[in-house]
């Protein structure tokens, strides 16, 4: 009888043990209900963040492509414009150098048309001044020609007599 008291003590004592690790188990599994709610709640929230993010990368990748599209074309016009622009300074160059030539022949010409020293005096004569100002302007009728010929355009012509008059 001893024997089947301390067996009977012993699964009490077990059956104690047991119901409180249940107990432990069952807190625990509760817990792990609640927190299995909220992960779920969690990776909904997460999964609309992530469509949200996903949508908001199309539109930044649209909005990219779109502003590239935009530098490419205005690059594209920069570029056309600076070669336009060198072609333009390359004439304007030439063109000077034509009319610096023209422009020195014409002084030299000049001088030694005057060809007048300081002491010897000087005397109108209309007939003269007649024959200088035909002659001048001849001189323009042949520069119109000549530009003619070389196909200047009529802002070239602008910028060559905004420069004589700047002499």
């Amino acid at each position: 009888m001893i024997w089947s008291l301390l067996i009977e003590g012993l699964l009490v004592l077990l059956l104690t043990a047991t119901i409180y690790f249940a107990i432990r188990l069952n807190k625990r599994l509760t817990v792990l209900r609640v927190e299995k709610e909220q992960l779920e709640k969690l990776i909904t929230q997460f999964e609309l963040v992530a469509d949200r993010a996903h949508s908001s990368l199309s539109g930044l990748r649209a909005t990219a492509d779109q502003v590239k599209s935009d530098l490419d074309d205005a690059t594209n016009k920069s570029h056309a414009m600076r070669d336009e622009l060198a072609f333009l300074i390359e004439r304007a160059d030439i063109n000077a150098e034509k009319l610096a030539q023209l422009s020195s022949s014409k002084t030299g010409n000049l001088a030694q048309d005057s060809g007048l020293d300081n002491e010897q005096s000087v005397t109108i004569n209309p007939r003269e001044n007649f024959e200088n100002i035909q002659s001048l302007a001849n001189e323009r009728d042949n520069e119109e020609i000549f530009d003619q010929n070389l196909g200047v355009s009529e802002v070239e012509r602008e910028l060559i007599t905004a420069l004589k008059r700047a002499r």
